[in-house]
């Protein structure tokens, strides 16, 4: 007879805030639906359950009969429910109080729906910091589930990973049980009885073992093949029977009781980690080539197993280094969090909190298989959540504000505008470059782009194959989603703001801007800048100065009080004693999330002319506008210039594959210029919102 072994299965499910109800209703029909289904009809399969509370609310609103299919797992205690972040944020990046009231907003959800108060917590992406240990216990924790690569990577052998340890923090103690990678590998992608034989070889020493999977619901249906390997091909129908039929060994267990039932392995310092493929993602693309070249060598030497435990990526952190996009979020984040902080009494508060508690959740913030920062309709999404709290914790603001800060922590400041309708994020570093441009009213940010880098993964999509995705998990699958995509494998060599300054030797192609190959010679300036407002003029103004032995460059900015306007005067003056005679260009680039909808469109006044947001090409304008449900906007020009425009397009990976995503549109504004010496040429531009 074989010695009795433990199992416990764990689903952890998942849906971004804001993500399209058609996609949360197709994970629902293939994956969340059917798995429930099963368990109803199975009552002997114990198994634990974990929902962020988003997507609780989005399957009470919309499917409240599979609610009360969740009550009746919960009341004939087959199911075991676990807490986490209501909005599902990565723990370690987010204040310590906001743990606390993230956890227990879910913890009560679920005691108030499903009657059972959760003692074991998921976490997020499985993003692990030994700090988070003190205010998981704080907010009522009493486990926790990670990944059995932070085990191995402190020395402890496979062997001894069948079972649980305790973690400790300022004498603060906390249980954690470690998921078996083999069997995420395994399940639901081969043949049960593969599952069946490896829980029989294991050779264990430790008289109550415990095989723990825990993994997420959506590879039960709604990753690429599933919803027919675990379906119609009765793969998890398969799975429960070949249980049963080893079930003299093998001993179905939720957490709870086996915690009750047995005592610890010891004491554990986990190191900082997430799941393997989370901390290659998080690497830069030559870091992480070299990473899989050394993988990839010491598998082919057979000794991975014995290597593998102490060969790890990077820090989930680094996404903050890697995108600057991502920690602009995370820093604008924490800049309204404090300011709802500081701000005790106001008796908006509770819902200014609630918004920012939403723009927590973890989606935008990191990039790897799946979309998230990606994702432009998610990165929007948390925008909003973001700028509505600030709107509710000042809903009083009726001067402008200015802020020198260093909002992003590089070591270098920021100038932070903020009026009645708008909000303006300024870096002198990048040339007096606009980062972030808010409309308040709409709590939209116009200038949500992302810049085109390189990724590790794009080198793959230039050799691969048609076959090299099927039957395999979303971690070694290779697929595209269109032909062609090679062909929009650009990278911008700056970072991608809006005012960017351009001063050209020759007349440049547009494919030049779009391959960000422009002719470029007044790369780099040190920007000084003064601001200075009048009560009794209309708008603040910001200038900024730069100047080299053949240029002096004024940008500047005025910025209505009252008014939804933005005006910005350019003043290039001659200071050499030679004519000087070049192109000048100036880009913005905003993103308004629908490239081809007939509702989102580019405009010329007083003409017949228009066209999508993702149209590329070139126009001889002195004015134009755009034109979306969300605001409309319009920009006149002191001249008649040339118009160029196109769309910000990147080549992302996905669980689908590889996939083209627009990020939005540069506009680029392009003048012929020739001066004398001391002359100056002037430029003006008004924005306006309606």
């Amino acid at each position: 007879m074989k010695n009795e072994l433990y199992f416990s299965l764990g689903l952890h499910n998942h849906q971004p805030i804001g993500n399209f109800d058609f996609v949360i209703e197709r994970a629902y029909r293939l994956s969340y639906k059917p798995l429930i289904e099963f368990f109803i009809k199975n009552p002997n399969f114990k198994f634990s359950l974990h929902f962020s509370g988003f997507l609780l609310e989005w399957l009470e609103n919309n499917h409240p009969e599979y609610f009360n299919n969740l009550k009746i797992l919960s009341e004939r205690e087959q199911v075991e429910f676990f807490t986490g972040g209501f909005y599902e944020p990565i723990l370690p990046i987010i204040p310590d109080k906001d743990k606390i009231l993230q956890i227990k907003k879910l913890t009560n959800y679920i005691f108030k729906n499903f009657g059972q108060k959760p003692k074991g917590l998921w976490l997020a992406e499985r993003v692990w910091e030994p700090h988070l240990v003190k205010p998981l216990v704080e907010a009522g924790v009493e486990y926790v589930v990670v990944d059995d690569a932070h085990f191995l990577s402190t020395g402890i052998s496979q062997e001894d990973l069948f079972g649980y340890y305790i973690m400790e923090e300022q004498g603060y103690m906390i249980k954690v049980f470690p998921i078996n990678m083999k069997l995420r590998y395994l399940v639901p992608f081969h043949d049960p009885n593969e599952t069946i034989d490896y829980l029989s070889n294991l050779n264990l020493s430790y008289k109550f073992p415990i095989a723990v999977l825990f993994d997420d619901g959506e590879k039960f249906g709604l990753w690429p093949d599933t919803y027919k390997t675990v379906y119609e091909d009765n793969w998890l129908d398969r799975f429960w029977q070949s249980l049963k039929e080893n079930s003299s060994w093998i001993k179905i267990i939720n957490f709870n009781e086996y915690i009750k039932k047995y005592p610890p392995l010891g004491r554990v310092y986990l190191p900082t980690a997430s799941y393997r493929e989370m901390m290659e993602w998080v690497l830069y693309p030559k870091a992480q080539e070299i990473l899989m070249e050394l993988t990839e060598k010491i598998k082919n030497e057979g000794n991975w197993d014995k290597y593998s435990p102490f060969i790890k990526g990077g820090f989930w952190r680094n996404f903050l280094t890697k995108y600057d996009e991502a920690n602009h979020i995370h820093k604008r984040m924490l800049y309204v969090r404090n300011k709802i902080e500081k701000d005790r009494k106001n008796k908006y508060r509770t819902i200014a909190l609630k918004e920012i508690l939403q723009a927590q959740a973890n989606d935008a913030y990191w990039h790897g298989i799946f979309g998230g920062l990606y994702l432009p309709h998610l990165r929007s999404n948390v925008y909003s959540h973001i700028i509505k709290a600030e709107n509710y914790i000042e809903r009083k603001r009726r001067k402008i504000r200015i802020n020198l800060i260093d909002f992003d922590c590089d070591g270098r400041d920021e100038i932070i505008i903020e009026t009645r309708h708008f909000n303006l994020y300024f870096a002198p570093h990048l040339g007096g470059g606009l980062l972030e441009w808010d409309f308040r009213e709409k709590h939209f940010n116009l200038t949500n782009i992302l810049t085109r880098r390189r990724e590790a993964y794009h080198s793959k999509l230039l050799t691969l194959k048609d076959e090299e995705g099927i039957g395999k998990t979303i971690h070694e699958r290779w697929m595209v989603k269109e032909k062609g995509l090679e062909s929009l494998l650009f990278y911008d060599n700056h970072r991608k703001v809006s005012f960017k300054e351009y001063f050209l030797k020759k007349m440049p192609l547009l494919e030049e801007f779009l391959q960000s190959k422009e002719n470029s010679f007044l790369t780099s300036l040190d920007f000084s800048f003064i601001y200075k407002t009048k009560d009794f003029i209309p708008y603040f103004s910001l200038s900024f100065i730069g100047e080299r032995e053949d240029l002096k460059f004024r940008k500047i900015f005025n910025i209505y009080k009252k008014e939804r306007r933005l005006d910005v005067i350019y003043e290039i003056e001659n200071n050499s004693i030679d004519e000087k005679n070049f192109f000048f260009a100036w880009e913005v680039s905003f993103n308004f999330l629908a490239p081809e909808h007939e509702d989102y469109y580019f405009y010329i006044p007083n003409s017949p002319w228009k066209s999508y947001l993702k149209s590329m090409g070139i126009e001889e304008v002195n004015n134009w506008g755009l034109k979306s449900p969300i605001l409309k906007l319009r920009c006149e020009l002191n001249e008649k210039i040339k118009w160029l425009r196109y769309p910000i397009e990147t080549v992302s990976l996905s669980e689908e594959g590889f996939e083209r995503v627009y990020q939005g549109s540069s506009l680029i504004h392009l003048y012929e210029i020739s001066l004398n010496p001391k002359n100056i040429k002037k430029i003006r531009v008004s924005f306006y919102i309606d």
